[in-house]
C-alpha cells in the first residue's frame, strides 16, 4: 500500500527520502557505543512503555513499528517514531473531549485533485495544534449545464453543451480554544491554494452568567428607575419648558419685524 502511494511522487522527492534515510542511518552508526545501547533498549521496549521512557534525542527517532489501523498509540508516540512517508499519511486525528463544535470550512475547487490536496493540509495543520478535526467528508458536487447555439443562422439546430463542476469539502472542528482556531485558519489563509475556495464558520460561546452581569452593568449605568408619578411629572414639566421657548421666540420675532 505504501509502496504503491509513494510510486505516484515525482523521482527527486523519494531520492531525497532515500538520501535522507541514509543520512540518518550512518549518523546512527556512526554515534557512540552508548547511544546506540540506548536505542537498542528503546527499540527493544513494548509500544506502551515508549512514552514512559525518557526520550534522549540522541536516540530518535524511535525505528517502533506503528499499526495505523488500530491506532493504539499516543500522539508523543507517533511523533517519537520513524515513519516512512509521513506527510502522505493520514494525521494523527486527537479525540474529542466535550463534542462541542467551535468551527466549520467549506472548501469549493473545480479541480478534485488539488481540493483533496489542500484538505489534506488543513488536516495536518489542525492536528498539528491539537484541535479535534473530523476527516474530510465528500459534499453534493454542483454541477451546472449551459447549452448555446453554435451558429445563429444556417446551423441553429446544432447546439453546443457546456459543463462546469464544483466538488466539495467539508471540515468540522471541536474542543479547541477561539485563539487557537483563529491561529489555524490565520495559517490556512496565508498558504491558500490557488482554485480552491473556503468558507468559514466558527462559533464562540459566552461565559455562564453573562446575562445576571450585562443586567448589572445596565441597571448601575441608568440607576433607579423612576416611578410612573415621576415619569408624568418630567414630561409635562419639558412640555411646559418647550411650550415657554417657543413662545418667547415667537414674541421675539413679532417685535422684530414691527
Amino acid at each position: 500500500m505504501l509502496g504503491g502511494r509513494l510510486s505516484t511522487f515525482p523521482r527527486w522527492l523519494c531520492s531525497a527520502g532515500t538520501c535522507l534515510d541514509r543520512a540518518r542511518t550512518l549518523a546512527s552508526v556512526s554515534g557512540s557505543g552508548a547511544s546506540q545501547q540506548k536505542q537498542e533498549n528503546a527499540i527493544s521496549q513494548p509500544l506502551e512503555r515508549v512514552s514512559e521512557i525518557s526520550l534522549d534525542p540522541s536516540i530518535l527517532p524511535l525505528r517502533v513499528p506503528l499499526d495505523a489501523a488500530k491506532g493504539s498509540f499516543t500522539e508523543e508516540q507517533y511523533a517519537a517514531s520513524l515513519v516512512h512517508g509521513r506527510s502522505i499519511h493520514h494525521p494523527f486525528f486527537h479525540p474529542r473531549t466535550h463534542n462541542v463544535p467551535v468551527a466549520s470550512i467549506h472548501f469549493r475547487s473545480h479541480s478534485p485533485r488539488q481540493l483533496e490536496f489542500f484538505t489534506h493540509f488543513a488536516t495536518h495543520a489542525a492536528c498539528a495544534l491539537g484541535i479535534p478535526v473530523s476527516r474530510p467528508v465528500m459534499l453534493p458536487t454542483k454541477r451546472t449545464l449551459w447549452t448555446v447555439l453554435r451558429s445563429p443562422f444556417a446551423h441553429k439546430k446544432s447546439q453546443e453543451n457546456f459543463e462546469r463542476r464544483v466538488h466539495k469539502r467539508g471540515i468540522k472542528a471541536w474542543d479547541a480554544d477561539p485563539e487557537v482556531v483563529a491561529r489555524w485558519v490565520a495559517y490556512l489563509r496565508q498558504h491558500a491554494m490557488g482554485g480552491v475556495g473556503m468558507r468559514i464558520t466558527r462559533w464562540e460561546r459566552m461565559p455562564l452568567g453573562i446575562g445576571s452581569s450585562h443586567a448589572a452593568g445596565l441597571a448601575a449605568g441608568f440607576g433607579k428607575s423612576p416611578s410612573a408619578s415621576e415619569r408624568s411629572q418630567r414630561i409635562k414639566t419639558l412640555g411646559e419648558e418647550i411650550v415657554k421657548a417657543e413662545t418667547e421666540a415667537t414674541e421675539g420675532s413679532v417685535r422684530v419685524s414691527s
